[in-house]
């Protein structure tokens, strides 16, 4: 009898957090990626700068053409080089707002957001093909209906010479208490799911692919952990 109001009580509990996820979501969302991305800093720095020197796509001094898939809350901008024209692909204009706020908060006016597609990864309707000299995304992968599509899409609108950015968290079979963690929030974190990101994006279409691994020590989000980072290119 006493499992049966254990059992009872953690359903409530589970309910109401997700009531206010759906509620919240945006603000909630906003404020674990300002916090994870803070914590990544360093690592994603780096990453950008020996990425967008891979890039073989463009003219010395012409604008890069950037694909961001997903707005999240703009941490990616600071990263990206001056000057460049800006595509954002989301499946919801929810994010906006922090997006703007992103922009004048890292004084990145010099950026032209030429464009905000609403469509999900998967299709990337209205962007045309071999037109990116970057495409990024960070985080994303683990929430979309179908990540195949979605390297396929990232594939196809990359221009030959392009690359492409990314950093996931991922599942970690190498700690099973961890795992055990992730597979007990993962309820909890609407279309997120904890996914072996290694397989995943070696599974992906890239001509040349640099995978690596990182993890972060801030115990209120060890959970993400390993993040897999790292570029992929299109010859």
């Amino acid at each position: 009898m006493v499992w049966f109001y254990v059992l009872g009580g953690f359903i409530l509990v589970l309910v109401t957090l997700q009531c206010l996820m759906k509620i919240y979501f945006g603000a909630i969302l906003n404020l674990i990626m300002n916090f994870i991305h803070s914590n990544i800093e360093t690592v994603k720095a780096k990453l950008f700068d020996e990425a967008i020197s891979k890039i073989k796509s463009n003219k010395k001094n012409d604008r890069l053409e950037i694909l961001e898939l997903g707005i999240g809350t703009g941490e990616n901008f600071r990263h990206f080089p001056k000057g460049s024209n800006v595509t954002i692909l989301d499946k919801t204009d929810l994010f906006l707002p922090y997006l703007n706020e992103s922009i004048k908060k890292n004084n990145r006016n010099d950026l032209n957001v030429s464009k905000l597609v609403v469509s999900k990864a998967e299709e990337m309707v209205g962007i045309e093909s071999d037109s990116m000299d970057l495409v990024v995304h960070t985080f994303i992968l683990c929430s979309v209906d179908d990540y195949t599509k979605v390297m396929n899409q990232v594939y196809r609108v990359l221009k030959p010479g392009g690359v492409c950015i990314f950093m996931e968290h991922s599942i970690d079979n190498e700690n099973k208490p961890r795992k055990i963690l992730q597979k007990f929030i993962e309820p909890l974190m609407g279309d997120c799911k904890f996914l072996d990101m290694k397989k995943v994006l070696n599974s992906g279409p890239y001509d040349h692919l640099e995978l690596k691994k990182y993890t972060v020590n801030r115990s209120l989000i060890t959970f993400i952990n390993p993040v897999v980072y790292g570029y992929g290119s299109k010859s």
